[in-house]
């Protein structure tokens, strides 16, 4: 899996070669189809991994619901770090949303874990309606989309933008900078 992740990531499911994957993880290549039936199965398990990776590290956060505001930036700050320490993640989600999506959409396992973050993330939003400390009419899904798009924007596009804008995104202080705008701007937003 280790190496089918990074050869899919890398050249995405049309560039990426079960040979190469085989060579990688040093095993047979019999084997590899024998367990998986054919590259489409082993990509959507790839794909499967990578997101329940995700998911279960989001399930793992302790959100304090007496402090919502401190949920929101707690899950940008877990997000954002996440997409940075996981390149290959990154890769994967670039590879799919060029095939528009095909085989993440195939997959039951995916929008199931998203439904549980959705359900938290309706919870805090409404702890902080209630408490009088968000704006009203927050919705989950935008409130995650907009929390993914501060934290992976910077990363799918740092060789362009930073060619273009004159600045290093891959600095570490450069993302740090990123990171404290970042929650700026979205705590500005769901705040009352």
């Amino acid at each position: 899996m280790k190496a089918a992740t990074r050869e899919f990531s890398a050249h995405g499911f049309s560039g990426a070669r079960t040979e190469r994957i085989a060579a990688q993880a040093k095993c047979n290549i019999r084997l590899l189809y024998h367990h998986f039936g054919n590259k489409q199965a082993l990509y959507l398990a790839v794909l499967e991994a990578a997101y329940d990776d995700l998911r279960a590290r989001e399930a793992a956060l302790s959100f304090d619901l007496s402090d919502p505001i401190g949920c929101v930036e707690k899950l940008l700050r877990f997000t954002f770090t996440y997409f940075e320490g996981n390149p290959h993640f990154e890769g994967l989600l670039r590879a799919e949303n060029m095939m528009q999506g095909r085989f993440v959409s195939q997959s039951r396992r995916v929008p199931e874990a998203a439904e549980r973050l959705k359900d938290v993330l309706a919870t805090i939003i409404a702890v902080g309606e209630a408490k009088g400390l968000f704006r009203p009419g927050i919705n989950p899904v935008q409130l995650y989309t907009t929390i993914t798009a501060l934290s992976r924007f910077h990363l799918a596009n740092s060789y362009s933008l930073s060619a273009l804008l004159g600045v290093d995104m891959k600095s570490a202080a450069w993302r740090a900078e990123r990171l404290d705008h970042s929650v700026e701007l979205l705590l500005a937003w769901v705040r009352r």
